[in-house]
């Protein structure tokens, strides 16, 4: 809510904000909420996953020389099962 907004608000309605801003959160303990909602301390004082910055990548080179070359196309779609019709371009 911006400053102009506030200003426009009642004495009333003014009020009521600051109460609902000073009602304690809602967890577990104090609401029907159930545990997996509240927050975690460790979770948020946690470091982000990840490579650290500066790291380099490690992965498999691909060869120059290719022996064979496999096409492998589904039967059926992943999602519905329903058969695919097997001259779908790749």
């Amino acid at each position: 809510m911006q400053r102009d907004e506030l200003e426009r608000l009642s004495k009333t309605e003014l009020i009521e904000l600051v109460l609902r801003l000073q009602r304690p959160e809602k967890t577990s303990r104090t609401s029907s909420k159930p545990p997996s909602t509240d927050r975690k301390e460790r979770r948020e004082r946690a470091r982000p996953g990840g490579a650290k910055p500066g790291h380099a990548g490690h992965s498999r080179p691909l060869s120059d020389d290719v022996s064979e070359r496999i096409a492998h196309r589904p039967e059926v779609c992943p999602c519905c099962r329903m058969a695919l019709a097997p001259d779908l371009p790749v």
